[in-house]
């Protein structure tokens, strides 16, 4: 006979207080199964039970926008649902949207959650992807938050090994994927058309997925990226080449219902796909769809069907 499940125990941060963070959060909370600890202002979430105080202290911005007092607030509530969740409190982590302008006015890390979960768990190169439906490619993004400018010259075919390998084992262990097939894209138009728009793809993409195909992965590129989502169904797993590349399309098809799951953490880490939309914060014209589609994911991955937890409980 199966042992009787239990709510799966995540750790939720509000995100910067002046953005949509916290309303939508509030929406969500509504109407979630799972067991969820805000860490949080708790003026800005009466009546829920469980919250791991974090005030709001300093001078706050006339009107919604980055500010010292929302930096080191959200920064705060990241860092003790961080401690906590290595501590074993929580199974998983589901942060608001921060601010990067209120982190670096906070003096803070302005390179986003991703480095910095990443170096909290003493991980390289996390990766962030995206996930929305259940026969919709799984899509990475090899850069995250660089100028374009910096994208050719910071990639590598190191990077593209170990990016294909992370989004691979995500896929079969996280996403229970049964075949783990990846396309990766060019960094250049049309893949760099055989050198004629750029090189790398000769200089170290497509080397790098020669050697990925000798292990026998399932990996099939240098895609042109123009053209690759029109067949994206090939495919359990998309390789981007920066951010764009991969968010534009995920957005377009998906804006309400995309999350943002880090790979390659010990724990599953989950967002909204947005921002903090610091210019509708308030208005009650924020949508809180993508944060609701962020917990049941954090719930989803944390426990696949048929794992059995570290405290015995089996899933259904």
């Amino acid at each position: 006979m199966a042992q009787k499940t239990h709510p799966v125990t995540i750790a939720l941060t509000m995100g910067d207080p002046f953005g949509i963070g916290p309303e939508v959060v509030r929406a969500a909370l509504e109407d979630t199964t799972a067991e969820v600890t805000v860490y949080g202002d708790p003026a800005l979430f009466p009546g829920f039970p469980r919250v791991v105080p974090v005030p709001v202290e300093g001078e706050r911005p006339a009107r919604p926008g980055p500010s010292v007092a929302g930096g080191k607030a959200s920064l705060k509530a990241l860092d003790l649902a961080l401690a906590a969740v290595k501590e074993g409190r929580h199974e998983a982590l589901v942060t608001a949207p921060v601010s990067k302008e209120s982190f670096a006015l906070a003096e803070g890390p302005a390179d986003g959650h991703t480095p910095y979960l990443g170096r909290a768990f003493d991980v390289r190169d996390p990766l962030m992807a995206f996930v929305w439906d259940d026969l919709e490619p799984v899509v990475a993004l090899l850069t995250t938050h660089i100028p374009l400018r910096a994208v050719a010259s910071t990639l590598t075919g190191a990077k593209v090994e170990r990016a294909v390998r992370r989004l691979h084992d995500a896929l079969v262990t996280r996403f229970r994927r049964a075949q783990a097939r990846i396309g990766v894209l060019g960094v250049n138009p049309h893949a760099g058309e055989a050198g004629l728009l750029g090189t790398e793809e000769e200089d170290f993409v497509a080397p790098a997925l020669d050697r990925l195909r000798a292990e026998g992965l399932s990996v099939a590129g240098p895609l042109p990226g123009d053209a690759a989502f029109a067949t994206r169904k090939d495919y359990d797993g998309i390789l981007a080449m920066y951010h764009d590349q991969g968010l534009a399309p995920v957005k377009a098809l998906a804006f309400d219902r995309a999350v943002n799951v880090t790979l390659g953490l010990p724990v599953v880490r989950t967002s909204p796909a947005h921002g903090t939309a610091f210019g509708i914060a308030g208005t009650g014209k924020a949508d809180p769809s993508s944060m609701r589609a962020a917990i049941r994911w954090a719930e989803r991955l944390t426990r696949p069907p048929g794992a059995v937890t570290k405290i015995g409980f089996e899933t259904p």
